[in-house]
């Protein structure tokens, strides 16, 4: 082996070797390249978020601003116009429908008078009075002078 062969076995070492060095380096951009597609992504999905947030942050200072300073929940909130809608009128016009009640629009029931009575032979006797309970024991008695039963004034509240 002269020198001419090492020099052509060096020349094609060297040769793969730059091939394959390129090859490193053409992967290595195309990662970069990817990375920083990547990340210029993630950069404008999180501006997105954040700008969000700093519109939300600047409306609650004006809203705080606006309340005199007082950052309470109630000032900060978002107001509702309409809080008396909670879809319930459909489920009370289907009830009332049912139950044969009429609505402003609707013509009216016309009013047909009750029959009339067959009237009895004789009218029937009245109550007969209620005996007069007689009041038995002192503490009948007293509640019955007294004629409160909520009359609380003699009771000693502190007793155990």
């Amino acid at each position: 082996m002269g020198s001419e062969d090492a020099l052509a076995a060096m020349k094609s070492k060297l040769a793969n070797l730059e091939s394959e060095n390129s090859a490193r380096m053409a992967l290595l951009d195309k990662r970069r390249e990817e990375a920083l597609a990547e990340a210029k992504e993630k950069f404008d999905k999180q501006s997105k978020i954040q700008g969000g947030v700093i519109v939300r942050l600047q409306e609650r200072n004006r809203k705080a601003k606006a309340a005199g300073g007082w950052a309470t929940e109630s000032t900060l909130s978002e107001k509702v116009e309409d809080d008396g809608d909670f879809g319930f009128e459909e489920d009370e016009a289907e009830k009332e429908r049912r139950a044969g009640y009429r609505t402003a629009e609707e013509p009216p029931v016309v009013y047909r008078p009750p029959a009339p009575s067959v009237p009895a032979s004789a009218p029937p006797p009245p109550p007969a009075p209620a005996p007069e309970e007689r009041p038995a024991g002192r503490h009948r008695r007293a509640a019955a002078a007294r004629g409160d039963d909520d009359d609380f004034a003699n009771t000693d509240w502190l007793a155990t």
